[in-house]
């Protein structure tokens, strides 16, 4: 990706020494540019109205307005921007409502650094992302949460194509349907048909559950 085509990010959180390091981290990549940051919801909401983004990194928690009411808002909007989720231990309740909003990946603020790159540059190019942590907690809860229906997505896992299987997996490693269309010598049309299937069957929502499934297809 050239200069001229980095990834346009705007990164919000509270406390200041972790915006500046997430800053740090994205713009260690020379792909990433950092085009503006905010300490609480209310500036977030307002610069990602108001500023052409690739992707928005926002902490769960802010004051003002949390990270889930600035998604909640933008999806209001009809915006479909690509958002990453930094959370913490002990959100899982509010990343399963996250989930429900079409968050778009989700990165565990102790993890490995390089899990935000990946993640701002899967959910940019139109994938989705879940820290492993995060995902295997996620994968453990029960029915009825807001989360993916896991315990019918196992068990339906096995009743997917070979093609959809190896599809989904990809998906879960945060490639885009251009990406995986190339990666198997496919048609895109056939990458979106097959991901249409492979919602239907494994109970999935959008493609951001879709990739929890795939994480635990991975670990199975």
């Amino acid at each position: 990706m050239s200069a001229a085509r980095r990834l346009r990010v705007l990164v919000a959180d509270d406390e200041p020494m972790v915006r500046v390091g997430i800053t740090s981290i994205l713009t260690s990549d020379a792909d990433i540019e950092v085009v503006g940051e905010a300490g609480d919801g209310q500036v977030a909401l307002a610069l990602a109205r108001s500023t052409h983004l690739d992707a928005l990194v926002l902490d769960i928690r802010m004051p003002v307005l949390s990270g889930l009411d600035v998604l909640r808002a933008l999806r209001a909007d009809g915006s479909s921007l690509p958002c990453v989720l930094v959370t913490t231990f002990g959100e899982d309740d509010y990343v399963a409502e996250a989930l429900a909003l079409d968050a778009d990946g989700f990165v565990l603020k102790s993890g490995d650094p390089r899990e935000l790159v990946l993640a701002v540059h899967a959910v940019a190019t139109g994938g989705a992302f879940f820290s492993p942590t995060i995902a295997r907690r996620m994968l453990g809860r029960p029915l009825g949460t807001d989360a993916i229906r896991v315990w019918e997505a196992r068990r339906r896992f096995a009743a997917l194509t070979p093609r959809e299987q190896e599809i989904l997996r990809l998906v879960g490693l945060g490639r885009s349907n251009p990406e995986i269309a190339a990666e198997l010598f496919l048609a895109p049309g056939t990458v979106k048909t097959h991901m249409t299937s492979i919602l239907r069957t494994t109970g999935a929502r959008n493609r951001v559950e879709a990739a929890l499934v795939a994480v635990h297809a991975r670990e199975a």
